[in-house]
């Protein structure tokens, strides 16, 4: 009987290390940043398909992604309140500390990577992963499109933990601490190089939800981006540069410019006997620069309004916000462009029209600029 029982005991005892040894592999398992599985710690509602699928996207370019010591423990991964497949950070962990974050932000079909070396990101992740807290409160999560700047999505989030003064004794009192998660971006983060060089990114995700824009589609970009993109481009940046010279210059009374094709060409513009600048715009025009000399006005002429008007109408229909017009003066460099629809551009008119319309709006100027003159002095 007493071989028996000690039999007995020895299977219990070796069930029970087994039966403690898996349940421990998996609290390991589950713990460990560098663990393949992924099961959801965050103290909120995630989007876990995105988190999944970036995941699996970061393992299989990790070497050219990874840009920091530490390992990304995605059990703590957040998309911070967004659940269209955009946006999620995820803590980095290095000796039982958060030492970055990492976040992945999606444009269209494309994943990008970035490290935030965030101070106040990184306490948020510590506080909710190690911190020895014993009750906890959740802020509200907010993302919020900043119509104002165009393309800015903000992100922030908090969490209030309570922290007992004395951890043997919970009820001696204690303390809340409050951390916050902030991250602001914008489309021109995504695409600029410096966001390249911080992380890694460019990398296909394939179907999925709305997401955000993709920066390098031209159809997603705004105004500002767009010129942006105009005036970067090397032919037309050693244009202007020759044409903000040659405005500085007030000896030279005579306008200058060019007119870019949409093959890409540019072509020198030519000056009438009015010193105007003439382009002979056409189906293959795309945009217009030329320079306002000392002592003209530096912004856009009337006539400038009614030749760029021009240039608009000979876009295709979808494409009439790739027109552009220009003027370089020493006062500075204007652009212009158009944002609305075929059904927004007035009626072309007859050169007899377009003199007596520029006419006009010549007197209104000098009218509203007397008025303004005369404002002024009795306000001083």
């Amino acid at each position: 009987m007493t071989k028996k029982m000690i039999s007995w005991l020895a299977c219990m005892a070796v069930f029970l290390f087994t039966q403690y040894s898996c349940v421990h592999d998996e609290i390991y398992s589950s713990s460990d940043p560098d663990s393949k599985e992924y099961r959801s710690k965050s103290l909120w509602k995630e989007d876990e398909k995105y988190i999944k699928k970036v995941m699996k996207i970061y393992n299989e370019h990790e070497k050219d992604i990874k840009k920091s010591s530490g390992i990304p423990d995605w059990d703590y991964a957040m998309s911070m309140g967004k659940y269209d497949e955009s946006f999620m950070a995820v803590p980095i962990v290095e000796n039982g500390k958060v030492v970055n974050t990492l976040v992945c932000g999606r444009f269209d079909s494309k994943v990008y990577f970035r490290y935030e070396n965030s101070e106040s990101n990184n306490s948020f992740f510590q506080g909710i992963m190690f911190g020895k807290y014993t009750r906890y409160k959740t802020g509200p999560e907010n993302n919020v499109n900043s119509y104002t700047q165009k393309g800015i999505v903000c992100i922030t989030n908090s969490i209030s933990m309570w922290y007992p003064n004395n951890e043997s004794n919970p009820d001696a009192g204690g303390h809340w601490e409050t951390n916050y998660y902030t991250n602001c971006y914008s489309f021109l983060d995504y695409s600029s190089p410096g966001w390249e060089d911080n992380g890694g990114g460019g990398y296909d995700y394939g179907d999925g939800g709305d997401g955000n824009n993709d920066p390098n589609n031209p159809d997603n970009q705004n105004p500002c981006e767009k010129t942006r993109n105009i005036v970067n481009n090397p032919q037309v940046k050693d244009s202007l540069n020759s044409l903000r010279n040659y405005a500085q210059n007030a000896s030279k009374k005579t306008e200058r410019g060019f007119q870019q094709l949409k093959s890409g060409t540019l072509v020198s513009g030519n000056v009438n006997g009015n010193n105007q600048m003439y382009f002979g715009i056409g189906s293959s025009s795309l945009g217009t620069v030329h320079t306002h000399q000392p002592g003209t006005i530096g912004i856009f002429a009337p006539q400038d309004i009614v030749t760029f008007l021009h240039i608009v109408r000979e876009q295709d229909a979808n494409d009439l916000g790739n027109a552009y017009s220009g003027t370089v003066s020493s006062v500075g460099t204007y652009f212009i462009s158009f944002t609305g629809t075929a059904s927004d551009l007035p009626p072309a008119m007859t050169d007899a029209e377009e003199a007596i319309y520029v006419n006009n709006l010549v007197i209104d100027y000098i009218d509203f600029t007397k008025l303004l003159l005369k404002k002024r002095r009795k306000r001083f």
